[in-house]
């Protein structure tokens, strides 16, 4: 995975991981678990493992089963939303804080 290059996200994961992704796949009987807005469930086989709530919480409430092409979804939506966020903090730092004259 090129994004795990730079990324530390590795190592923060519990010593007991692979058993912990493993009870979620068998809890989620080893499919995704992504569903539409008519909630209509993925028929996919689970082969990722995915934070519900993004954060260092391991705990099996928070880990669900998805299959590669909604773990993706997911992960890219919240990738152009920090860098949307990001872009916002940035282009207000360079914003006048005056008008400028030709607006007044």
């Amino acid at each position: 995975m090129p994004n795990w290059a730079n990324s530390d996200r590795r190592n923060r994961l519990p010593s007991d991981w692979d058993a912990r992704r493993k009870k979620r796949f068998r809890i989620d009987d080893f499919r995704c678990t992504w569903e539409n807005v008519y909630d209509e469930r993925c028929t996919g086989p689970a082969e990722e493992c995915d934070h519900h709530i993004p954060n260092d919480d391991h705990s099996i409430e928070n880990l669900r089963s998805m299959c590669s092409f909604h773990h993706g979804q997911k992960s890219g939506k919240e990738g152009a939303d920090a860098r949307a966020a990001n872009w916002r903090r940035n282009n207000s730092k360079f914003r006048r804080a005056e008008k400028h004259p030709g607006e007044l």
